[in-house]
């Protein structure tokens, strides 16, 4: 007995019978009086089913979404929509009664907890060699299936627009003769991807050296401590510039001072209003004098300075804090030697980091009353962290910074201006007096530094980095002799050992010349070519969301139990003890139509950061490729014909898969196994043998043997039971998070991230892919759920 679902193809009310296709792939007939929802629609057609199946009858059949009304709605807002335009799968709501639920577009396939066997053909092995045939050698022939719109993107055929925000349009791929294909390049990693999630292999693209970034929280960077870099004879110091308060050590648990480090020095008018002035107009904080280019007297970012300052409190009682302003500011020796009444005179250097918020109004001047500054080391691996966190600003601002063109500095209309960092690429690497701010911690009775970066609510690095949260077995493969069996199977390229790199070597460089660096593939996948369109259509599309691992409550889960909500951002993340990465990325499966209204751009806008695809196949276009391979065991066909064939479910496969675009079905043709001796017995003999018959006995060994290894029923393995979860049929609408049941205009998915972060009683984790059956639902900014 098991729970599947399914969609009404065929009802008959005279016999009180039916037809449904089910999820996994098969057709079963079935009665009415099996169906429990209430009332009964007067037509039953396409209707999407949930059901039990008992010795193949469908029983207690429950009716979890009734397109008929959908469609209608559709067709009342959009006539004029052609005829290729896919029709709607899900209805206004997942579920006959309760509030709206959706599915996220992508989950994650778990890893195997047992490490692979050595010297297996499913486990860790010195791949055979090429130059003679000691296995099973042959060609497949597939078809496949499109089972929801399909788009390959040639990316040497793009159009850009510009009238239209550099908006790009995509032509479907063509091959030689200018016919739509699929090349084999993208098959081979669709296949390999869920071949390596099957049997247990290395994450072969996966970089576990780079370390994420986030936002520092108002209140710890409040904490940071602005210094000077100093450097004499190649030893690297911090001096540290703690203005006329004492330094406060990296503690959590100790309150912010109400003095400020640096002096204030006002010098912007905010590009969005300065409500705290406007509500004090008469305060000694909205009265403060705002610096000209002539009273900076020639001035620039580092440069040594003196200042006239006067103490001033923030009107505002919930930032509790005072600051030193600058009344008066000019070069070393220029100014009054005695300042005036409830005035002090400071020395100390200029920080400027233009415009690079709305509401900014002030620079600072970095100083400390001490006659010699405290000096700390400057530790290299400190260096090398700012180094990746200013490359990470520049490069995650680069295009916005090519649009603004000339004078990026300065805010532009609502646009505030870049900041001095992002501008100048040569400020990621550390110079003699460069101005940073500081995270301090003690050690003893002195400090330490634990990171610095450039601004004063700055991004900042995580202390591990992603590979640090990775099983080292299921690191990329290192050794030739030890080789996973994806990377036996599909080719490997030794690409270093990352920080176990010999000091002063590249990638590649310390091992010695007798070494194997490289192992060919033993399967090669042709071009896949259009046999069947069942139509093609354009589509402006919405804007695809760019990956965003540091939403750490959808990519992390605990290393023992599930995944938790309800947690605090300092309980979720790549620093937190006992944190690990969730697995393997997948796109789900979007069910075999989709709403026109979740992958079209609302109201049909074009810009920069969404799409339009010209060519797009249809669902039920076919293609056909073959796949050639050679020396493999026979657990290796077996797992590769699986991998192929997938029991059914859908491969994902192109461009919009998060929009549901790229599900694909794919069969074995044919099957043809090489003979040696006869191929080389007889020129003209192809030495191909049919071995279709065959086909269902390899991927029975390759079951059998993964259940023996991994100690479970091999549908039981969590990662197939992840994999079935994704790329089956949904029992949920898949859309990105959003605040609102339609999508809105703009794309502003991060407003259900922001809610969800706001709401304590919430922050909702993604569950785990087989058992994401409740799905997630509408959260407004403010953290209400709708």
């Amino acid at each position: 007995m098991s729970e599947l679902y399914g969609e009404i193809t065929f009802s008959n009310a005279s016999t009180r019978s039916g037809s449904i296709k089910a999820s996994d792939g098969k057709i079963y007939n079935f009665s009415h009086d099996e169906i429990v929802t209430t009332p009964l629609p007067p037509v039953l057609r396409d209707e999407r089913v949930r059901f039990r199946l008992e010795a193949g009858v469908p029983r207690a059949i429950e009716i979890i979404v009734a397109p008929a009304q959908t469609r209608a709605a559709s067709a009342a807002a959009a006539p004029q929509a052609p005829r290729s335009t896919p029709r709607p799968a899900h209805g206004p709501s997942s579920a006959a009664q309760g509030p709206y639920r959706f599915l996220n577009p992508y989950n994650f396939v778990r890893l195997f907890e047992k490490a692979r066997l050595a010297h297996h053909a499913l486990g860790d092995a010195e791949p055979p060699p090429h130059d003679r045939y000691i296995g099973l050698s042959g060609v497949i022939q597939c078809e496949l299936t499109a089972t929801t719109p399909l788009f390959i993107s040639d990316s040497h055929d793009v159009d850009v627009t510009k009238g239209e925000k550099g908006h790009q349009t995509f032509q479907f791929f063509r091959d030689p003769e200018g016919q739509p294909a699929i090349p084999g390049t993208s098959l081979r990693g669709v296949i390999r991807s869920v071949f390596e999630a099957a049997t247990n292999s290395c994450l072969v693209n996966f970089n576990g050296e780079e370390r994420l970034i986030y936002r520092l929280t108002p209140d710890e960077a409040r904490k940071l401590v602005p210094a000077r870099v100093v450097e004499a004879k190649g030893e690297w110091k911090l001096a540290i510039l703690e203005g006329s308060v004492s330094i406060e050590v990296f503690n959590p648990a100790e309150q912010e001072p109400p003095m400020q480090y640096a002096a204030w020095l006002r010098r912007y008018r905010p590009i969005r209003d300065n409500h705290t002035a406007a509500k004090q107009p008469s305060s000694d904080y909205a009265r403060r004098t705002m610096m000209t280019d002539k009273q900076l007297a020639g001035l620039e970012h580092r440069s040594a300075c003196e200042a006239i300052v006067r103490k001033v409190r923030h009107p505002d009682p919930k930032k509790n804090l005072e600051f030193w302003n600058v009344v008066q500011i000019a070069p070393p020796g220029k100014l009054p030697a005695r300042p005036g009444r409830d005035e002090r005179k400071i020395s100390g250097y200029l920080c400027i980091t233009n415009q690079n918020i709305e509401n900014k109004h002030d620079e600072r001047v970095f100083f400390t009353e001490r006659s010699q500054p405290i000096t700390i080391d400057l530790e290299e691996s400190i260096m090398d962290r700012y180094r990746e966190l200013v490359k990470d600003y520049q490069e995650r601002h680069e295009d916005d910074v090519k649009k603004a063109g000339s004078h990026a500095e300065r805010p532009h209309g609502k646009r505030a201006g870049f900041s001095r960092f992002v501008l100048n690429k040569e400020e990621a690497t550390l110079r003699d007096g460069d101005l940073v701010y500081a995270m301090l911690e003690r050690d003893g009775e002195s400090y330490c530094v634990r990171y610095i970066v450039p601004v004063s609510v700055p991004r900042v690095t995580y202390d591990k980095r992603i590979g640090d949260l990775l099983p080292n077995e299921q690191k990329r493969c290192t050794n030739y002799e030890s080789l996973c069996p994806a990377c036996r199977t599909f080719g490997w390229v030794w690409e270093g050992e990352g920080e176990g790199e010999d000091e002063g070597k590249g990638k590649g460089e310390q091992r010695e010349r007798n070494e194997r660096t490289a192992y060919a593939g033993r399967v090669q996948i042709g071009h896949a070519t259009l046999v069947h369109s069942a139509g093609t259509f354009d589509a402006t599309l919405a804007i695809l969301s760019t990956p965003k691992p540091t939403t750490t409550r959808f990519y992390l889960a605990p290393l023992r139990g599930k995944p938790k909500a309800g947690l605090d951002d300092k309980d979720y993340n790549y620093d937190t003890p006992g944190m690990r990465l969730r697995g393997r990325k997948f796109y789900r499966h979007h069910g075999q139509q989709l709403r026109a209204q979740e992958y079209q751009s609302p109201k049909g806008n074009k810009s920069d950061q969404n799409r339009t695809i010209c060519g797009a196949q249809q669902s039920g276009s076919r293609f056909s490729f073959a796949v050639r391979f050679e020396n493999l065991a026979p657990l290796e066909l077996g797992a590769l014909l699986w991998t192929l064939e997938l029991d059914g479910w859908h491969h994902r496969i192109g461009y919009g898969k998060p929009l549901g675009f790229g599900s694909a079905q794919i069969a074995v043709r044919s099957l043809h196994i090489l003979d040696p001796d006869q191929r080389y017995r007889d020129l003209l003999a192809s030495g191909l043998r049919d071995a279709l018959g065959q086909k269902d006995h390899w991927i029975t060994l390759f079951k059998a043997e993964l259940a023996r290894i991994y100690g479970q029923p091999f549908a039981q393995l969590p990662p197939i039971r992840d994999l079935q979860a994704l790329l089956n049929e949904p029992p949920l609408p898949v859309h990105y998070p959003r605040s609102a049941q339609h999508p809105v205009a703009d794309g502003r998915n991060y407003e259900w991230f922001v809610g969800n972060k706001r709401n304590a009683r919430q922050r909702l984790a993604l569950r785990l892919s087989d058992e994401d059956s409740e799905g997630l639902p509408i959260i407004d900014r403010f953290g209400q759920t709708q």
